[in-house]
């Protein structure tokens, strides 16, 4: 599944890096744009970015609420999924056959956080990216409602496609979210392209190389927010890696080891030295006479 994940650049900085990650948002307005808050820690029901194709057939950038709020729903509803799998997108839902044809959408973020059992019971959180730095496109779905007890007349809400996982993601958790890269991004918000084969070949495991590594249990509470939460944990000040890789300094300039040329000439003095271990027995033996002598005096 996929539960939290990171977006956190600004709204001008993130419409340049869709641009040069090849999804061309640039000429167009950012709808709800005053709604999106870049964050560390994007928890559901957060308002998330969203590119979408408009009706001219150009792509577009919408801030959209993250847990699917379906277009019949009167008034907002206590279940709001989050994740759509792949295999109830192709066995049939009421809830998905409306919109799988017409309201596909990209989910954009920088990686995402996965939680791994451990055999205690305890969970650890690990973060994902794409090795290349790339922005992620998840696959989603959108709708658009009108809850009567919402503060607004329209709500658009949307949600994010899983599949199996990858060879590689397999040892964290068995699902994971549809990633697409800008060829099949490009074939997923197309809104000519009706439900068909070539859309269900794209929900697949992602094959591209990813980073994923431990991180900071800090991330759990949904309120939490850091930009620690996307670095490795052992890299964090107070981590018991961080001591043993950087001890603190003793004086204001760097400590260096002596060199080899300095450990040999040490080594030379030590072996030349004339209290070898014969001077230091006959020096000692001379001591308890002198000692012995004394005593016999008294």
């Amino acid at each position: 599944m996929c539960g939290r994940f990171c977006c956190a650049l600004c709204t001008e900085d993130l419409k340049t890096k869709l641009v040069n990650n090849g999804l061309n948002v640039e000429n167009n307005d950012w709808k709800d744009q005053d709604k999106f808050r870049p964050r560390y820690n994007v928890a559901p029901r957060s308002f998330v970015p969203v590119v979408r194709q408009n009706d001219s057939g150009q792509l577009m950038l919408q801030t959209m609420k993250w847990g699917l709020v379906p277009s019949f729903a009167k008034t907002m509803p206590d279940m709001q999924p989050i994740n759509a799998r792949d295999d109830t997108l192709l066995t049939g839902s009421p809830m998905y056959d409306r919109i799988k044809s017409d309201k596909r959408c990209i989910v954009v973020a920088d990686g995402f956080y996965e939680w791994k059992k451990l055999g205690n019971g305890k969970k650890v959180p690990y973060y994902t990216r794409r090795k290349d730095g790339q922005l992620m496109f998840f696959a989603g779905l959108y709708d658009k409602a009108h809850p009567q007890d919402w503060n607004e007349p329209v709500l658009y809400s949307t949600i994010i496609v899983t599949t199996g996982p990858s060879s590689f993601f397999s040892f964290l958790h068995d699902r994971m979210p549809v990633i697409l890269d800008k060829k099949e991004a490009y074939q997923w918000l197309d809104r000519s392209i009706r439900w068909s084969n070539d859309l269900i070949k794209l929900m697949k495991p992602f094959q591209g190389e990813l980073d994923c590594y431990q991180v900071t249990d800090k991330v759990g509470p949904v309120s939490n927010e850091s930009s620690d939460f996307i670095l490795p944990v052992d890299t964090l000040k107070g981590s018991i890696s961080s001591f043993f890789g950087k001890q603190p300094e003793t004086s204001s300039k760097k400590r260096s080891s002596p060199n080899k040329d300095f450990q040999q000439d040490i080594a030379k003095k030590i072996k030349t030295s004339p209290t070898s271990k014969t001077s230091q027995e006959k020096q000692q033996s001379q001591d308890r006479k002198h000692i012995t002598n004394f005593f016999k005096q008294k």
